[in-house]
This record gives C-alpha cells, sequence and structure tokens, in this order.
C-alpha cells in the first residue's frame, strides 16, 4: 500500500474537510435542540422515509453500523414517537419499522433546513464548481462507506 505521508495536498485536503464539517454544527445542533435526534438517528429515519418497512439489519447495512447498535436506536426512536414496529406479514418471526407522522416531519423539517443551509454556503460557487464538487463528495462517500464496510466485517480500522 501507498504511503500517505508527506503529501502536503493530502493533509490540505483531511483539514478543509474536518473543517467544512463543522460548518454543519449549526444545523446539527439546531435538530438535536428541536427534536433531540442524534445525526445518525436522523439519518435512520431519512432511510425509513425513503423506503419504509426495513428490517433492523436492512438498517444496519445501511447505517453501516452493528445490529445490536440499531437495536438501540430504534428502542430510542419508538420511545419518542418516530417510528412503529410492525410483524412482517409474510414471516411472523420478522419485524419492520415504520416511520410514525412525528418522524416523517422531524425528515421533512431537518431536510429543509439543512438543504437552505447548504445552498446558502454553495450559491456563489459556479456550476462548473459545483459539479466538480459533487464528483469529489460522491468519491469520498463511496469510499468512505467501502471502508466502514470493511471495518464492520472485520478489517483493521487504522492501516498501518
Amino acid at each position: 500500500m501507498k504511503s500517505n505521508r508527506k503529501r502536503p495536498a493530502l493533509d490540505a485536503a483531511v483539514r478543509s474537510m474536518f473543517l467544512a464539517s463543522g460548518l454543519l454544527d449549526p444545523v446539527r445542533l439546531s435538530i438535536w435542540d428541536r427534536e433531540g435526534l442524534t445525526v445518525t438517528q436522523l439519518r435512520l429515519l431519512v432511510f425509513l422515509s425513503e423506503e419504509g418497512g426495513l428490517s433492523n439489519a436492512e438498517l444496519a447495512d445501511r447505517l453501516l453500523v452493528t445490529r445490536p447498535s440499531v437495536s438501540a436506536l430504534l428502542e430510542r426512536l419508538e420511545r419518542g414517537g418516530f417510528i412503529r414496529r410492525e410483524v412482517a406479514l409474510h414471516d411472523r418471526r420478522g419485524i419492520r419499522i415504520w416511520l410514525e407522522e412525528r418522524g416523517r416531519q422531524a425528515v421533512e423539517t431537518s431536510l429543509a433546513e439543512a438543504g437552505e443551509f447548504g445552498r446558502e454556503l454553495l450559491g456563489e460557487l459556479s456550476d462548473p464548481d459545483l459539479e466538480e464538487l459533487t464528483a469529489t463528495l460522491t468519491r469520498f462517500v463511496e469510499r468512505g462507506r467501502a471502508r466502514r464496510a470493511a471495518i464492520l466485517n472485520g478489517a483493521p480500522a487504522v492501516r498501518s
């Protein structure tokens, strides 16, 4: 594996990534203050808004976390009235998770708020810059998801 040492461009990109992620803190805090939702809980709700009736295992795969972690998230979200669990019709042993109205409203409000904030931050960039940023971030997210999945499957968290 190629060493990442002494790569100023890589160091600058990592620094910029962390600075950029910090710009989203006001949105995260607003969601936390309003709904009491963590970023991971909100991501789970977004997945359910896109496709309801997912199982615990399907949510764990999408969130790239363990099944016990999803179970704990679901417990809190159910107590808060954001989701409901139902026995699967085709498999009485399976449980499917659905959004409740409170969860649907939380997703809609949060995505609208995040979208408005993002458009404000990115609105002055040119279309070519936005296209390049989108392509780069898409590759970054895909790489991050693949790496996270590998870690969940037993790969070391930090490569030497």
